[in-house]
């Protein structure tokens, strides 16, 4: 039975370098204008994400849209035809989603990950209307670095060792 303890420590500690789950809405934001510069948002625990509109796009923060369930809350706003892109300048982002909101019958938003950098997203609304639609809120999961992985385990292991000393 002792040694069902050390190994169990090893798991969690392992489990707990596999990945963070980060959300990001607007909340505080309003007002906001792309371009002149690019709007960072500062993420706690994993680092910044940047908004920069594509030349030719006026986006703002605003109270325009409607959530699902019928409140309104900020969204980074888009008329047909504009586009941001969105960089992420921490760790590697995993299962990105984009909620927006807004979206009318003819309306759809197109996101491409860039070729060059993973870490990058291409968001645009398109449609046959002169419409607009929000971007709501982005999840999405970040895996730590490798090495970041290694130490938990190497510290896990370390205190299976001196366990059995």
């Amino acid at each position: 039975m002792k040694t069902k303890a050390p190994l169990v420590a090893v798991l969690l500690c392992g489990l707990t370098a596999v990945s963070n789950a980060f959300t990001l809405d607007f909340v505080g934001y309003e007002g906001s204008t792309l371009p002149p510069n690019p709007l960072v948002i500062p993420v706690p625990g994993y680092g910044d994400v940047v908004f920069e509109a594509v030349p030719g796009s006026s986006l703002v923060v605003n109270n325009a849209f409607q959530n699902d369930n019928g409140s309104a809350g900020p969204t980074l706003s888009f008329n047909s035809g504009e586009a941001v892109k969105v960089t992420f300048a921490g760790l590697q982002p995993l299962n990105v989603d984009f909620e927006y909101s807004g979206v009318s019958v003819g309306e759809f938003f197109v996101t491409n990950q860039d070729a060059v950098n993973s870490k990058a997203f291409l968001l645009t609304l398109n449609g046959t209307q002169t419409g607009a639609a929000g971007l709501q809120s982005i999840s999405w999961n970040a895996v730590p670095e490798p090495t970041s992985a290694l130490l938990g385990v190497l510290g896990g292991a370390v205190l299976v060792l001196r366990r059995r000393r």
